[in-house]
């Protein structure tokens, strides 16, 4: 086997590189290259900016990774085409359009996941193959089993639209899902109104939902003419609703989920498996393994062909294997220009325990939507009213929005409640806090009081392992809070410059990159 290239061009989009010497994949979420939510590399992109971008992952790939420019084959998504020939960029005659949109969301997490065959759930907004299909997977085979037609994806996006604190701020459709279930921890369901949302999810029929609900529901004949300004609903009521289009989700869920074999693992991946709390709720409902990868939205469909054509025979490990700092090389610079100083696992315990807010940089990125301690800005969970000035004066974001704890995984169930605690290493499920923390982590308990936990091990993540070790020995709990190192409107960081810009322009009070602590100037 020869250097393999794998590139999905909509939204999301991202490159994946396979060294054939080592057995290695690393993965290039373009949004953090080109420092744009959710880029599309196909979509008001010329071609000379295609090439452009395509030939600095080259360089990236080959100078940090040590892959050189030489490929058995350049396989390129089914749904998302590019205008440039790759052949241009990379040394291959072989280009290749392979796989299919839920195929490869289907591989990419069965070929991370821990078990030789399993019960693959792959559901989002669509692609060529459906919105919602499942899988069974058994060595190095999946078999698709069922298409559902129904947008459970485009049905959640559309009823964050209906609401004003999730709509009117959002600058892209595809934030709406998330900022949904943060939300709806603010609302009690209304148990009318959830069987017709139930059905909506099914249909995805808007006007049906309107005459079953008796809701005045904006743009009935084509709702999703201008999401962003569908909404109808504000305060208290807004959360309600918010409340019960979740509960709605669950259930239509799970009416789906109880027809399939209960007795192998289960895998849920696209972009519908972000939603922690439908997750939470399989772990407590099914006496089960579960798996949810770190990158199940559309960020992993190029690793998800490249799986496709190699069919690794053991599990991969792609974690810590994203975008490396793109600016790296000028880290000695920077040092010398703030002055920046060594510093130990234990200052750095010290720091946040005297309520300081500190931004950590380490190596190449974590892959996914959520910061797993490469890219992290970390702060004391103990502290009142730390979820605010977060929201407010560091990330710039909605008042509700909640953010995750860590912990070492031999404490978790110390602090958390879960029918499990494997599979916590990725922040995909959302126990709730034991009663005794509640009022002691208030900045990590959510209002339904859940928390989107990551669980660390010295060998998932040895920097967080050491802080949190440090931070035990000062506090009275292990546990720390965790939230992605990025400002709102702007993907996760990926140069040095950026980390110092967030140092500067924001309430942040160190950053540490590598070792080295940067304060501000």
């Amino acid at each position: 086997m020869k250097n393999l290239v794998s590139i999905f061009a909509g939204h999301d989009a991202n490159i994946t590189f396979y060294n054939a010497d080592k057995d290695e994949y690393h993965l290039i979420e373009l949004e953090r290259l080109v420092k744009k939510r959710y880029f599309r590399l196909h979509v008001d992109n010329p071609p000379e900016y295609q090439k452009e971008i395509l030939t600095l992952c080259q360089e990236i790939a080959e100078e940090d990774w040590g892959i050189k420019n030489d490929y058995e084959a350049v396989l390129i998504s089914s749904d998302g085409f590019i205008e440039v020939d790759p052949k241009e960029i990379f040394n291959t005659n072989n280009v290749t359009t392979v796989a299919r949109h839920h195929q490869t969301h289907a591989a990419a997490a069965f070929y991370l996941s821990p078990f030789k065959q399993a019960l693959i759930v792959s559901y989002d907004g669509g692609g060529d193959d459906g919105h919602f299909n499942i899988y069974a997977a058994n060595g190095t085979e999946i078999k698709l089993l069922k298409n559902i037609k129904s947008d459970f994806g485009g049905g959640y996006l559309l009823c964050g639209s209906l609401i004003r604190e999730v709509a009117e701020k959002s600058r892209h459709q595809l934030a709406l899902s998330g900022k949904l279930m943060g939300l709806c921890g603010y609302g009690k369901v209304i148990p009318e109104f959830v069987p017709a949302f139930e059905e909506f999810f099914f249909d995805r029929d808007y006007e049906k939902l309107a005459n079953w609900t008796n809701l005045p529901l904006k743009n009935i004949d084509n709702p999703w003419k201008n999401p962003l300004e569908n909404w109808v609903f504000e305060g208290q009521y807004g959360y309600d609703i918010a409340a019960t289009a979740q509960a709605g989700f669950e259930d239509a869920f799970f009416s789906v989920l109880d027809k399939y074999d209960t007795d192998i693992p289960l895998i849920m991946t696209g972009g519908c498996a972000l939603n922690v709390l439908v997750n939470e709720k399989v772990k407590q409902y099914y006496d089960r393994e579960i798996f949810v990868p770190p990158n199940p939205h559309d960020g992993s469909l190029s690793l998800g062909h490249m799986l496709i054509y190699n069919r690794p025979s053991k599990k991969i490990d792609i974690t810590y294997q994203g975008l490396p700092l793109v600016d790296k090389d000028n880290l000695d610079e920077f040092i010398k220009e703030y002055s920046a100083k060594k510093i130990t696992k234990k200052d750095i315990a010290k720091l946040i325990k005297d309520g300081n807010i500190v931004g950590l940089v380490y190596g190449d990125s974590e892959v996914g939507p959520r910061a797993l301690g490469n890219r992290s800005i970390v702060c004391d969970p103990n502290i009142s009213d730390m979820k605010d000035i977060l929201n407010s004066k560091v990330k710039f974001r909605e008042w509700y929005r909640p953010f995750a704890p860590f912990c070492k995984k031999e404490d978790a169930s110390k602090y958390f409640d879960s029918y499990s605690f494997e599979n916590l290493e990725f922040m995909s499920y959302a126990p709730r806090v034991k009663e005794q923390y509640i009022d002691k982590l208030p900045s990590i308990t959510h209002i339904d009081n859940t928390a989107r936990l990551q669980t660390v091990t010295e060998k998932s993540h040895k920097h967080f392992y050491e802080l949190l070790t440090e931070f035990g020995k000062i506090s009275k709990t292990n546990v720390l809070l965790n939230t992605s190192f990025n400002i709102r409107g702007y993907p996760i960081l990926s140069t040095i410059e950026d980390a110092l810009y967030a140092l500067e322009n924001t309430e942040m009070d160190y950053v540490v990159i590598e070792d080295y602590l940067f304060e501000k100037q």
